[in-house]
């Protein structure tokens, strides 16, 4: 009986993480080629040995787009690889993107970005495009199941950390994809970081070819003869070895070890080389079957490395920051061709702009796992995607610091203050109590915290955090309910300060620390603009080791439960100190990634919650939310493994310096949809784009753009109360439309209208494009 061993390579790409993506990096006089240069390394070295049959496999655009740029005349040779099976070009985007942490119209600009360059090399109807490659991204969000798809994606591959429990992601909205992780399986494979070259430290010369590396070994060869005959003893009628590396140079040796296990075999099993595609090709019909017969929502895939969620706050600030700006301003050109009645396709800059925008995305940028030097990279792209923004028009969304005079507030008895619709009772700690009307919206907080006060309504807590940029690793000496090393920061307030709209706080820590050089705040609360909701911001200075700062909203609550929005919808997330975990791979610390905001209910009309811009920590507990405003991780792991090279380039992780933070607390006592929420929180980071004609329903506006073909205008709304809504678009002139996929492919013939009227199910995206009418 014949037996088929599909061996496909693979090499995961970093564009950013222990080097820069396109610039060297230098430290301590010793110098780190980027990644460009390596991937340029290991694709050169594949395709000298393409001929012979060796395969290979990767799906970032970006990596592509600048190869080429690099290498031109190999346009040809790529295509040629793809049409023989010998290359695949999954679909990952501009990069394999985290799908937690970013804007949630920047989930499907990472992918859009990318099509044009997937078009050119490798076809639209090419197998490896409808697979989702989602390596090594730290969790995945419970609506991406319905992102993917709305890409034309087929099957989801290669998910890492939180692992899918079964065979079939099912998103909140019902969407099913199955994953392909779980197939006959057997890994052989190494990580190869190349160091700088000893004799030039990586500057170049003649020992090294001028490429300042000394390369790495490749993979192990026993290691793959073993994964071989692991293989051919499966029980599976057929089996794939994945020769999987981070930065392996291909070598003809990989060949011969193939050949030699062929050569001779009586058992009728037969390695052959092959690729990902048709790896899930030989499994899509097992799996087809189980994702339709699957229902149930799956698990929660977060948290996976939760400090990834604080580590270097700028990049999770910036980016969210960038991407909004980039939508107010393609709203804003869309908004001018929509008067003219003129369709156009977005200027060149305005894509140049998006991908530097989703790059940043990568789960190696957004979430700050990175050498300084590549920070400063990433900080520089973010710098030229707003610039392009604001030639389109497109303000920075930035707090407005107004003039106004303040006064002391002496110490002693609590005082009282009108903002907006509530009334604020504080002290020189913070806030203690906030009324609306005769309503007491917090009420007695029981404190289950080994605290020598009662906290306040956003006041700053200083725990330790020791770890790294990925995660806490020690366990605080008790549960984080009860933990004896939180530092309220309200008791080292120095001065407190009104005026006629607000109140601030300025602090000074000088408790002897000796992990904190410096920390001084001040924390300003205002109305917002409807005066439902105080405002908060925080201007902290910062120089620590080991410790994290939060911002915390003590609730009258003890449940264990509250809601958490993620991009394009929400979901309900339960505290439990059992799950909490330390480790490296698994840690848990019961904090979660969150858009724009997280809501606890208490009883059926009231409730507090709390909106922020780009702070994506929120971890509620039994009694109070707290939001991570920064931490500061000492522990090298991952991000130097002096084993491979030492390169310390590290210590901005600490996040040293000024910030400033955006939080905003809302209580409210006479009810409020989830729908009113996620409008609110949109608004607050000015997020949702105006549009020039009316829409009603249940939804948001995630995005109003000129089509990338040129030929219209794209529209896309979210179902904002996850319950299912009816839409409807008043378009005030006749147009035609039509629903479209998240590529702005046209699904239906369009239609002349004057009005879209439509259903969008439970947490549903809708993409709608819009053309002039015709005739």
């Amino acid at each position: 009986m014949s037996k088929d061993i599909l061996i496909y390579s693979h090499n995961h790409f970093d564009p950013t993480w222990r080097r820069c993506f396109d610039r060297p990096a230098v430290y301590n006089g010793q110098m780190v080629r980027s990644y460009v240069e390596i991937e340029e390394h290991v694709i050169n070295g594949w395709l000298g040995l393409a001929g012979r049959g060796l395969t290979f496999s990767e799906g970032q655009t970006a990596v592509w787009r600048r190869y080429l740029e690099r290498n031109p005349a190999r346009r040809h040779k790529l295509k040629a690889e793809v049409r023989a099976g010998r290359l695949d070009i999954m679909q990952a985007g501009e990069v394999v993107q985290d799908s937690n942490m970013p804007a949630a119209e920047g989930l499907v600009r990472n992918f859009l970005q990318a099509q044009p360059l997937y078009d050119e090399l490798a076809g639209p109807g090419h197998a490896a495009r409808r697979m989702a490659w989602l390596e090594d991204a730290f969790g995945n969000s419970a609506n991406y199941p319905q992102v993917l798809r709305g890409l034309g994606c087929e099957v989801a591959c290669s998910m890492a950390y939180r692992q899918l429990p079964d065979r079939v992601w099912v998103g909140i909205d019902g969407t099913a994809i199955p994953c392909a992780d779980k197939v006959p399986y057997i890994v052989a494979g190494c990580f190869a970081k190349h160091p700088p070259c000893p004799a030039c430290r990586g500057n170049g010369c003649p020992s090294c070819r001028d490429t300042g590396l000394a390369f790495a070994a490749g993979v192990d060869a026993q290691a793959l003869r073993r994964a071989l005959e692991q293989a051919a003893a499966h029980a599976a009628p057929w089996c794939v070895v994945g020769i999987l590396s981070e930065e392996m140079l291909p070598g003809a040796y990989l060949l011969e070890i193939v050949a030699e296990f062929n050569r001779g075999r009586k058992d009728g099993c037969r390695a052959r080389w092959s690729n990902p595609s048709e790896m899930v090709a030989l499994a899509m019909p097992e799996l087809v079957r189980e994702a339709g017969a699957a229902t149930e929502v799956s698990p929660d895939l977060n948290p996976a490395m939760p400090g990834c969620l604080v580590s270097r706050i700028r990049c999770k600030q910036r980016t969210r920051a960038a991407a909004y700006a980039l939508i107010r301003a393609e709203a804003r050109l869309a908004s001018e061709l929509w008067a003219f009645g003129r369709p156009a396709a977005p200027p060149p800059e305005l894509g140049e702009a998006w991908r530097l925008v989703v790059f940043n995305q990568f789960h190696d940028a957004i979430t700050g796992t990175h050498v300084d030097s590549a920070f400063r990279e990433l900080m520089d792209m973010l710098d030229r995607a707003e610039a392009v923004a604001r030639t389109f028009g497109a303000e920075a969304d930035t707090p407005v610091l107004a003039s106004e005079e303040f006064r002391p507030v002496t110490a002693g008895a609590a005082q009282r203050q009108r903002f907006g619709k509530l009334d604020v009772l504080f002290d020189r700690a913070g806030i203690i109590r906030v009324r609306k009307g005769h309503v007491d919206l917090f009420g007695e907080v029981r404190q289950a915290y080994r605290t020598r006060r009662p906290l306040r309504m956003g006041e700053l807590l200083l725990d330790a955090d020791f770890g790294d940029a990925w995660g806490q690793r020690l366990a605080p000496f008790s549960s984080p309910q009860d933990d004896q090393c939180s530092i309220a920061l309200g008791d080292y307030h120095v001065a407190c300060e009104r005026s006629a709209a607000a109140i601030r706080w300025h602090g000074s820590y000088t408790g002897g620390d000796p992990k904190v050089k410096r920390l001084e705040w001040t924390v300003t609360v205002r109305a917002s603009g409807d005066g439902e909701r105080l405002d908060f911001t925080v201007a902290v200075n910062w120089d620590t080791g080991s410790r994290r700062l939060r911002a915390v909203i003590p609730v009258n609550s003890q449940e264990t439960t509250a809601t958490y929005e993620i991009p394009y919808g929400f979901i309900e997330r339960a505290y439990d100190p059992a799950k909490l975990d330390y480790s490296q791979w698994k840690a848990n610390t019961m904090e979660f990634p969150t858009l724009h905001w997280g809501m606890k209910r208490i009883g059926a009309n009231r409730g507090i919650a709390v909106l922020n811009k780009g702070l994506p920590c929120y971890r509620w507990m039994p009694g109070r939310w707290d939001i991570s405003l920064l931490r500061s991780p000492e522990w090298n792991f991952c991000a130097v493994e002096p084993q491979a090279y030492e390169f310390w380039d590290i210590d901005g992780q600490r996040d040293t310096g000024e910030h400033l933070f955006e939080f905003s607390v809302l209580p409210f006592s006479s009810g409020l949809t989830v729908g009113d929420l996620t409008r609110s929180g949109y608004a607050y980071n000015g997020a949702s784009p105006a549009v020039p004609f009316k829409v009603t329903g249940d939804v948001v506006v995630t995005a109003w753009k000129p089509a990338e073909d040129g030929t219209g205008w794209v529209l896309r709304l979210q179902d904002a109360g996850g319950t299912g809504t009816r839409v409807a678009v008043d378009f005030g002139k006749s147009c035609c439309v039509c629903r479209a996929s998240l590529l702005e492919a046209q699904q239906e013939p369009c239609r002349t209208t004057r009005t879209f009227r439509g259903d969008l199910h439970k947490h549903g995206i809708l993409t709608l494009l819009i053309k002039p009418a015709c005739g």
